[in-house]
């Protein structure tokens, strides 16, 4: 983890690095989303306070890595 970037992540921080509207990680934290596999680890502070932290934010990315296709095998 580099210094500027912060251990526990607000929504809004989250949204703003990786683009996803602060609704769907919203959305994702729900009972219905978490049973289906969807969204990321977060930490609930309170009923209103989420934070995300930085190593399940690089896991997540890291496991939505798409390799490029083998052209080779056309």
């Amino acid at each position: 983890m580099s210094a500027d970037r912060p251990r526990l992540w607000t929504a809004q921080k989250l949204a703003d690095y990786t683009g996803i509207p602060i609704r769907t990680l919203a959305d994702w934290r729900t009972e219905r989303a978490r049973s289906r596999g969807l969204g990321l680890p977060f930490v609930a502070l309170s009923a209103h306070n989420v934070r995300y932290r930085d190593e399940d934010i690089e896991a997540f990315i890291a496991g939505r890595i798409v390799a490029p296709m083998d052209r080779a095998a056309d």
